[in-house]
């Protein structure tokens, strides 16, 4: 697990993370990917980039853009084909961050929440937010409530986006350039540090 005062970046996708032209928290967090663990339970997981690993903006840009890349070899293995480029494929446009410490103080108490080194092919640095259902009991409207809380919390944690493009989308820098990342009203982070 990452110490609380780490720092994990949260990478924004064009096109699936964009409403209108801008990336509104509510997107850039929009839920949790179900899987399931090596003992079949399941869990919840938001992929992020660890910090500790990416020293700078240029070193956080370039994972972004590996991230794209491998998000969109997964999807063209799903499609068994090609993908429209600018339609089906992803790209990278930037970056928020989100301090560790901030993700533990998310209101839990029939969940878990953490963030782990989870490396990926190509993607070292990978790390995931995980939720998992603890021990206390509950009903499914409780829990319900209390994800959508963590979602809505972990979107508030979101702050300093920086935009990026990516060389490999240059074609598409005119419609990528117009994409603003938005933390919302005016505010400072939930901790900084």
């Amino acid at each position: 697990m990452l110490n609380a005062d780490e720092i994990v970046y949260r990478c924004a996708l064009f096109p699936r993370m964009v409403d209108q032209g801008i990336v509104p928290p509510e997107k850039a967090i929009a839920d949790f990917f179900t899987e399931k663990d090596d003992e079949g339970n399941k869990v919840y997981t938001i992929s992020v980039g660890r910090g500790a690993m990416l020293p700078d903006w240029a070193a956080v840009h370039d994972y972004g853009c590996r991230t794209a890349v491998a998000a969109n070899d997964y999807l063209t293995e799903k499609k068994g084909g090609p993908l429209i480029r600018g339609e089906e494929t992803l790209h990278y446009i930037g970056s928020y961050k989100v301090n560790v410490a901030s993700i533990m103080q998310a209101p839990c108490k029939l969940f878990d929440l953490g963030v782990f080194h989870h490396p990926m092919p190509n993607l070292p640095e990978h790390c995931n937010i995980a939720m998992r259902q603890n021990s206390v009991d509950g009903t499914r409207i409780e829990r319900s409530a209390e994800r959508t809380g963590i979602i809505v919390y972990l979107r508030q944690s979101l702050y300093d986006p920086d935009s990026h493009i990516c060389e490999c989308d240059a074609d598409l820098k005119e419609t990528l350039a117009e994409i603003k990342l938005s933390v919302g009203p005016d505010k400072p982070p939930l901790l900084t540090g």
